[in-house]
C-alpha cells in the first residue's frame, strides 16, 4: 500500500540522492566531479530549506521505502497586478521511481504540494516540466509559459 508524508531532516540525504539521479537521467548532470558538488550544494539546500520552512516535500512511500517526491520552494519577488504580494510557490523535485509510475502517485504528490501552497496563501505557482510530466501538470490546470519549459498556475 502506497502512503504520503511530509519530509523530515531526516530525510534530506535520500532525497538529494533522489534529486541528483533525476538530474543526472535528465542530462543535467555529466561528469562524476559535477554529481559531487551538486550533490552536496542540494543536501544544504533540502537541510537549510526543512528546517527554516522555505522548502516542502511531500513523499510516497511503498512499505518505509521513498518512490516518489515531490518539493515546493517559497519565495518573494517584487509584486505585480497577478501577485499583489509577490509570494511565488516552485514546484520541483516531482520525481516518481519507473516502476511506480502510471499509477497516480505524482498526480496525489502534485495535489499536495498544490494544496499546500494554497493554504499558505500562495497565489502563483510555478514549475519547470520535462516532457514526462507536462501532460500531467497541462492537466491539473498548468499553462505554458511562452513556449519555454516553464508552467505556471494561478490559484
Amino acid at each position: 500500500m502506497i502512503t504520503y508524508r511530509k519530509a523530515v531532516l531526516s530525510d534530506v540525504e535520500k532525497l538529494a540522492e533522489i534529486r541528483v539521479n533525476f538530474l543526472t537521467e535528465a542530462g543535467n548532470i555529466t561528469s562524476e566531479e559535477e554529481r559531487n558538488f551538486i550533490e552536496r550544494a542540494i543536501l544544504e539546500y533540502f537541510k537549510k530549506g526543512l528546517y527554516d520552512k522555505t522548502f516542502v516535500s511531500w513523499l510516497a512511500l511503498d512499505k518505509e521505502e521513498i518512490i516518489a517526491t515531490s518539493g515546493l520552494s517559497f519565495s518573494v519577488v517584487p509584486p505585480y497586478s497577478q501577485v499583489p504580494d509577490g509570494k511565488v510557490a516552485y514546484i520541483m523535485n516531482m520525481y516518481t521511481f519507473p516502476t511506480y509510475r502510471k499509477r497516480g502517485i505524482g498526480t496525489t504528490l502534485l495535489k499536495r504540494v498544490v494544496d499546500e501552497a494554497k493554504q499558505l496563501g500562495y497565489k502563483k505557482i510555478t514549475l519547470d516540466a520535462t516532457k514526462t510530466g507536462k501532460p500531467i501538470y497541462e492537466k491539473y490546470g498548468f499553462k505554458d509559459l511562452h513556449d519555454l519549459d516553464a508552467m505556471v498556475l494561478f490559484v
